[in-house]
């Protein structure tokens, strides 16, 4: 490989779960850590079999690419720090970990439904489901309440191009607009379609 593509493969920023928001609209993407660690890979793979010109591979009259890339070398050891990917990785287990989001079995026996129907409604949108990959789905046990689970709705029906964890913390995060209560906290009877607004003014819904 030349030393301009190596120049170039270590310093290409690194895919993020915002990133993988752009791709929701036309694939379903289950598992977003793990789509955002592959799209990661197939970029690299891709920027490694690109075959430079002899010219691009020692410019003329410029120092050489090695001289400036051994320029910005540091003294010290570099030892590696978690990437934005894993962080989010770590954040997105820590709240699927949350006692406030139940299995799918006991989101099904508290709210009295079939396991089939919780599913059911998780696919057509009256229910927000959150994907862990191999550790499954879990529930936030906010929908158990009728009021609550209408504003979820809600937010479900418009938001249709917009990933479930993104989702999540635009409900469950506090607001500003709402006296920095979150939306879920914030709903009653009457204001359902008022803070749903306020859900949707955060995540560029209109």
């Amino acid at each position: 490989m030349s030393k301009t593509l190596e120049f170039i493969i270590g310093h290409l920023p690194p895919v993020t779960a915002h990133d993988a928001q752009r791709f929701s609209a036309v694939v379903d993407i289950r598992d977003v850590g793990g789509f955002v660690a592959q799209l990661q890979a197939f970029v690299r793979e891709r920027v490694e079999a690109v075959e430079l010109p002899a010219a691009l591979k020692t410019p003329v009259g410029e120092p050489s690419l090695a001289r400036r890339a051994a320029a910005l070398r540091s003294g010290m050891r570099w030892v590696p720090g978690d990437t934005p990917i894993q962080r989010g990785r770590a954040t997105q287990l820590a709240a699927f970990g949350q006692p406030h989001n139940l299995p799918l079995s006991e989101f099904a026996r508290l709210a009295n439904k079939s396991y089939q129907q919780i599913y059911k409604d998780i696919v057509a949108r009256r229910l927000l489901a959150l994907n862990a990959g191999s550790r499954g789905q879990k529930l936030p046990d906010w929908q158990l309440d009728p009021v609550k689970q209408q504003l979820t709705q809600a937010v479900l029906q418009e938001a249709k191009g917009i990933d479930s964890w993104t989702l999540y913390r635009a409900l469950s995060e506090p607001l500003e607009g709402l006296g920095g209560r979150s939306p879920v906290e914030a709903v009653t009877d009457g204001s359902i379609d008022d803070v749903a607004l306020a859900v949707f003014n955060v995540l560029g819904v209109h």
